[in-house]
């Protein structure tokens, strides 16, 4: 149904999650963040919203994986849910409910969590992986090459439908992108990331408060 990445780059300062799915509004339904906590990425079978807010909440107080059991304990529908999350040390952990649609799984590494469902095959997320590399550039542009990976690799088996980009940077406006329905919304995703570094945008962004 969805994959997702979230990642921590050092060199830049950045934190941030990209996602995509073969359903509407990827963006609202599945990420979320904050510049003192950390990012989270909700989906599955019934995704829960709840679930990444909660969890985001607790990101600055427990380690990941503390914050994540406390939410989802009691939840009895957990296992129809898959969630990620990344806190600002680049500590992550991902739950994968055993009812979500194969192929289900994820991989948690220091400063990256890719987790997926519903997905055409069970290279996706290793190849998305394997092939991810931190460099001194926007993280914005690496999470899209993550995605396009995971697309050229299979994605999810229904097809895309919506993606977005959700960025983090202390001192600098939030870029949060999204392209809610589009018959390729991973180029229309790209083609708005590279609107945002037009000198005239950057020029504006630079007059917002981000205090």
């Amino acid at each position: 149904m969805t994959f997702s990445i979230l990642a921590r780059n050092p060199k830049t300062g950045e934190i941030g999650g990209a996602a995509a799915t073969g359903n509407l509004c990827v963006g609202g339904w599945v990420l979320r963040g904050d510049i003192k906590k950390g990012v989270t990425a909700t989906q599955g079978f019934y995704p829960s919203t709840i679930w990444g807010e909660s969890i985001l909440n607790n990101l600055n107080r427990f380690s990941p994986i503390t914050a994540t059991n406390k939410v989802i304990k009691n939840d009895k529908n957990k296992h129809f849910r898959q969630v990620s999350c990344l806190n600002l040390s680049g500590n992550g952990f991902s739950f994968s409910g055993k009812k979500n649609i194969n192929y289900c799984n994820h991989v948690v590494l220091p400063n990256l969590v890719v987790s997926g469902n519903m997905l055409k095959n069970d290279k996706v997320i290793d190849k998305i992986v394997d092939n991810f590399k931190l460099k001194d550039e926007p993280l914005a542009n690496t999470l899209l090459e993550a995605l396009k990976i995971g697309k050229k690799f299979g994605s999810d088996k229904r097809g895309l439908m919506s993606a977005a980009l959700l960025v983090f940077k202390k001192n600098n406006p939030l870029l949060n992108i999204r392209v809610d329905y589009d018959t390729n919304p991973l180029l229309k995703l790209e083609q708005i990331l590279k609107m945002t570094y037009k000198k005239k945008y950057k020029a504006w962004l630079k007059k917002l408060p981000t205090k």
